[in-house]
This record gives C-alpha cells, structure tokens and sequence, in this order.
C-alpha cells in the first residue's frame, strides 16, 4: 500500500487531484518503472538491504523521485522474502560475541577459530550468514513480483487514488447502474471490512454510501484506514462511481476535498463471510433440526427509513417461515438505532439483528416486536441461543 507522501497532487480550487500523466510523462514513468524492476530482478537471491543499496544507486530527483519511491515500495510490498534462519540469531550472536571476548581476554583471538567453534556448536556451515538474519535488512530476497512496467505504473495509479483516503474525514460514494446482486456483494464487502457506514437509496436506484474516514477516529487510525483504502477497488467495480472525501491532507493536516469518478463491472465478485459469521452457520448446521442456514441475498429497504444487508438467511423445512440474520457486531451502536428504527416504522421481514455486548445496548429496545429481535452476545455467537430466537419469530 502506498503511503500518501508517494502520491503525485495537486491542488486546484480548494480540491485535491491525484495527478494524471501526459503522454510524455506516461513514457517516463515507464522508464522508471523498468529501472525499479530491472534492479529488483538483479538482486533476486540477495539481502533487502542490496535491493534497497541497488535502487538508492539510480539517482532521481523531484516529482521522478516520487513516482520512483512509489514504485519501489509496490515491488517491495510484493516481493517475496524469508527471515527464517536455521537457528535463533540472537543466540548464535551472544555465542560468538561470549567467545570472541574471552579469546581476546586470554590474547588468543582468532576471528576463524572463534566461527568455525560456533558452527561446530550450533550445527551449521556458515554462522557469519546467520547471526543478523533477524534484521529487517537481512532478509533474503525469495522472489520478486513478475510484473510488466505498465502493471506496475497501473498499481502506482490505483494505490494513489486509495492512500489518499488514507487522511479521509469522511467519504461519501454514489453508485448506480449495478445490479442488485453487485449492490448486495458491495454492501457485504463493506461490512467484511467493519467499516462505519450508512446506505441510503437513491431516487434513481442507486445509492448513496456515507463512510466514516479513519481522521474521525480517536484510534485504530492506521488499521481502519487501511480497510478504507482496500474497499475502493470494491465501490470501482460496482456501476458508476462519484466520490468525494473530505481531507485532512499534508504535514498540517489542511482540510481539502477529494473527488474521484469511475465507471467499472456491474458484478463484481461476491465477499466472503466474515470469520465470526461463517463460524456460526458452521455450529449451527451442526445443532441438525428443521431450520436450514444459507447466505443471504436480499437487501431489506423500507422507503423513506433505511435499510439492512442480512448476512444469512434460515429457512423453516416444516412451515417455509424465512428469518433473516444480520451481524452488527461491534462496529458501530448508532447502526443498532437505525435497525431499531426500521423496525418501529414498519419493516415487516422478520429478522434477528446480532450485537456485541460491548455496544451496551440492551436486548430490551426492540420491546415486543412480532417480527425482530435482538440478540446480544458475549464473545462468539451461540448457535443455540439464535435458534431460540429464531423459534420465538416464527
């Protein structure tokens, strides 16, 4: 992932644009990105630290050295290193460091006696290989990533467009265009990546998605904000995207507006369960019996109020009664009053809304409801505490 110091921007009436390439440019920026490759490939089977000597040997300077440190970083985050040594580096250093002190006590140091003695005891041939192989510079250079200088600058592109919302405040994306099977993965993916959100329908069919960004948290800054950056791939691939980020952006945090356009797939590729929900379905296909788990599909929308994305769907053998399973998890207590709110205005599916007991919210809000309940949890979910729930709404 790129940091948001290697993207190339400028300003321009109080917005911030990731910079696009003339042609001319483009053709430099390829050059660039063969150099970073070529020496990346000459140093396979050395250390990170010759990789990194190798590429401070190519001089570069201004918006070049930019592009090239973002290069740098994509191939090094893609390349494939070992840090695992045949035995403990730490130890094998006190062995020899232990032993080359009392040699040079008694006078009798020996730099080649005092190593063969550590391979003799520690079972290996060459321990000067080995005693800094725990150093991040030492790690050894596997395999490096099999890309093309056009995939590479491809990746520069992509992963500037989501550094950048790496100092978001807040981001609000549209999207139209999709069907409701690419609506549903989009929305299962951001809930996947426990992101603050809210979903709003849009008059057209679209919708409109609010995120909060990691600059209107107080931590877990860099993590969520990560998570951010990796679902704008997924908003790309659904429709057509507008997108706009309020910013904190530069060494003094100035606020600026980002806005991204983007016309992508209508399918994109469906996201997985997360691993607290797929547990559960797990355990509860076990407990055997007349309800059957399986993934949901729908989007439950009650006009004018909101909706919701269930997770799993059970089915009744006996009756064919459906009660849907959202997970909320712990992720945000605001979402918990919204759910309670469509059910007050009329959301008639019956479903069972999953919390965390660190939301503080009691099982209690949704009163007498006929057709909701909440289900507040301790640790990991109980597949036999939801079965009672879903017998008391059917």
């Amino acid at each position: 992932m790129l940091t948001p110091e290697l993207v190339l921007t400028r300003r321009k009436g109080g917005r911030l644009q990731v910079a696009t390439l003339s042609a001319k440019e483009r053709a430099r920026a390829l050059e660039v990105a063969e150099l970073v490759l070529s020496a990346a490939q000459a140093a396979e089977g050395g250390s990170r630290g010759e990789l990194k000597a190798a590429w401070a040997e190519i001089g570069l300077s201004g918006r070049e050295k930019k592009l090239f440190d973002g290069f740098c970083k994509l191939v090094e985050d893609a390349a494939e290193l070992d840090s695992e040594a045949p035995v403990d580096p730490v130890e094998l250093r006190r062995a020899v460091f232990t032993q080359a002190a009392e040699a040079r006590a008694a006078d009798a140091f020996d730099r080649e006696r005092v190593l063969a003695e550590a391979a003799r005891s520690f079972g290996i041939e060459a321990p000067e290989s080995v005693m800094y192989a725990d150093l991040k510079s030492e790690h050894r250079l596997v395999r490096v990533p099999q890309l093309s200088p056009e995939a590479l600058l491809e990746r520069y592109q992509t992963g500037s467009r989501q550094a950048v919302l790496l100092r978001a405040v807040r981001v609000v994306a549209e999207v139209r265009g999709a069907a409701p099977e690419a609506y549903r993965a989009l929305f299962s993916k951001l809930k996947f990546r426990r992101l603050l959100h809210r979903i709003e329908p849009l008059a057209d069919g679209g919708y409109r998605i609010t995120i909060d960004g990691p600059f209107s948290l107080f931590d877990n800054v860099t993590k969520y904000g990560l998570a951010l950056a990796l679902v704008l791939p997924v908003l790309e691939e659904c429709g057509s995207l507008a997108l706009e980020a309020e910013l904190r952006w530069g060494p003094r945090r100035e606020p600026i507006v980002f806005e991204h356009r983007h016309r992508g797939p209508a399918e994109p590729d469906a996201a997985p369960l997360p691993d607290e929900v797929a547990d559960l379905q797990a355990a509860f296909e076990r407990l055997g019996g007349p309800w059957a788990a399986e993934r949901a599909t729908e989007i439950l929308n009650l006009p004018g109020v909101g909706l919701c994305v269930p997770d799993l769907t059970f089915v009744h053998a006996e009756s064919g009664r459906r009660v849907h399973l959202e997970v909320l998890g712990f992720w945000s207590r605001d979402a918990v009053w919204r759910r309670v709110e469509l059910v007050e205005q009329g959301l008639l599916e019956r479903v069972v809304f999953a919390v965390s007991s660190r939301l503080r919210v009691s099982e209690e809000v949704l009163g007498d409801a006929e057709h909701a309940a909440l289900y507040v949890y301790k640790g990991a979910m109980s597949a036999k505490a939801l079965l009672r729930r879903l017998d008391a709404l059917a």
